[in-house]
């Protein structure tokens, strides 16, 4: 619970909001959250509870809407997240013949970032696309301490929302789980190993998602503080 409302029931309102989406619904594997979105009046669906991530949990749900052609995936520990940001990645998706996977990123202005593990830091060639993500500051500056690492050059970190075209869910149910992936615990890294490129559109919209207590405690203060000063 935030400041009388449930984690993901802030999800679902943000996701409500957003204008180009023709339909949404949270696809979980756990009882009590599917009983709760359920009462709140919003379309959910039980999944596998064996599931390795969200984007396999995604591909099976697609099986339940076949006329879909493509889907955002949005976290359910994102309460703060901005539906322009939703979109802006709907719209993207349906404009880019042949595009088949796309996510945000945010450039890391704080140094701290660089070395918290729950940052996930993103590289990208010169077209957009992704070339690797780590928990790991990436790249690294040879001879000089990582508190002066954004000094030298851009980093970005990886804001937690993928859009697909159907037929990419279908092929990525199909890929083993790349070591890399087991390794950082990033299921981007099996798609890339298997040749599947990711549009990466840069954003200055910040999104913080829950991750650790910390997080929680902060999104708190942010969310309690915000409706605080619109009651007022």
């Amino acid at each position: 619970m935030i400041n009388g409302k449930s984690l993901i029931q802030r999800v679902c309102e943000r996701v409500q909001q957003a204008q180009n989406i023709d339909h949404f619904c949270v696809a979980t594997d756990d009882i009590l959250i599917y009983n709760h979105v359920k009462k709140l009046g919003h379309d959910v669906v039980m999944t596998r509870y064996d599931q390795p991530s969200g984007t396999f949990r995604c591909a099976e749900v697609l099986d339940q809407f076949p006329m879909v052609t493509h889907v955002v995936n949005v976290q359910g520990d994102e309460p703060l997240i901005d539906p322009k940001l939703i979109d802006r990645m709907a719209s993207y998706m349906i404009s880019q013949n042949g595009l088949k996977i796309a996510t945000l990123i945010h450039r890391i202005v704080e140094a701290t970032d660089l070395s918290n593990p729950n940052v996930v830091k993103v590289t990208v060639n010169t077209k957009g696309e992704a070339m690797y993500f780590s928990r790991q500051a990436i790249p690294f500056v040879r001879d000089f301490p990582i508190d002066s690492w954004l000094d030298h050059g851009h980093y970005f970190k990886h804001v937690g929302m993928y859009a697909y075209t159907a037929k990419a869910l279908k092929e990525i149910e199909k890929f083993s789980i790349h070591p890399y992936e087991s390794m950082e615990r990033l299921e981007q890294l099996t798609w890339l190993s298997n040749g599947m490129p990711i549009q990466c559109l840069e954003t200055d919209i910040h999104s913080r998602g829950i991750d650790t207590e910390d997080d929680l405690k902060l999104v708190t203060q942010l969310i309690t503080t915000a409706e605080k000063s619109l009651v007022k």
